[in-house]
């Protein structure tokens, strides 16, 4: 990949780009949803990672040293940006790192950067995990739910399903994107192996947020079936 200089003018005239871009309608339901202190420029997903693409090959690692973080769409691009250029891991780890402790802001900056990783999962995916249960550990509550969205997403698969729930067991925290992740990864294992996470449940140290919250998800989710969602609320109920 061939990477352009990229000045401070350069940056200037693709954050206009973005401007052109912007979208009222959806600014305002954006922002709503976002619950962000930052100003939302109102660029739908699809336009915003098209521009991290086209970014990603004109500027590159370049790019990286002039992106802005006074919006919420700017933020957005460092990851997004991060995720298209071509590097070994050991590089692209730093960049996730900035990425998560300096950008995100809420959770969609995790979210949909955490669902750009999976040619870096497909390629990577033990050093990912390594990486992600780092995350687990920081003061940081936001990297701490980029390292549960990254387990979500890519490790509720053998032979990482019982381990990811251990290490899920272990993050302890009353921040609320922090207990909907759990609930949410949760969740997502129930249907996919009810019988491990059943066993799981049996001597978990979750708060009764995170269990209340995750029979939530369970139980408005399609994929677990009506006698789980009794079987669920039950022990839900067993908890208080």
């Amino acid at each position: 990949m061939t990477e352009t200089k990229w000045s401070a003018d350069d940056y200037n005239m693709f954050y206009k780009e973005l401007l052109v871009l912007q979208d009222e309608k959806y600014r305002l339901f954006h922002e709503k949803l976002l619950r962000t202190a930052l100003p939302v420029i109102g660029i739908r997903s699809p336009l915003l990672r098209q521009k991290a693409k086209e970014v990603a090959k004109e500027a590159g690692r370049n790019f990286f040293g002039t992106c802005g973080k006074n919006t919420y769409e700017e933020r957005m691009l460092y990851g997004l940006v991060a995720t298209e250029i071509p590097m070994e891991f050991e590089e692209f780890s730093g960049y996730c790192d900035t990425f998560a402790y300096e950008f995100v802001e809420n959770w969609a900056h995790c979210d949909g950067f955490c669902a750009s990783l999976k040619k870096i999962a497909r390629k990577n995916e033990e050093d990912l995990f390594t990486h992600a249960k780092g995350y687990l550990l920081a003061e940081n509550p936001w990297v701490v739910r980029v390292g549960l969205i990254i387990m979500l997403n890519y490790y509720l698969k053998e032979p990482y399903f019982w381990k990811v729930l251990q290490l899920t067991d272990g993050v302890t925290s009353d921040f609320y994107y922090i207990e909907m992740a759990q609930a949410w990864l949760l969740a997502t294992a129930w249907a996919k192996n009810p019988e491990m996470v059943r066993a799981y449940l049996k001597n978990t140290k979750l708060s009764i947020s995170v269990k209340t919250k995750f029979v939530q998800k369970a139980c408005e989710s399609f994929r677990v079936s009506s006698e789980d969602k009794v079987w669920l609320r039950e022990w839900k109920k067993a908890q208080v």
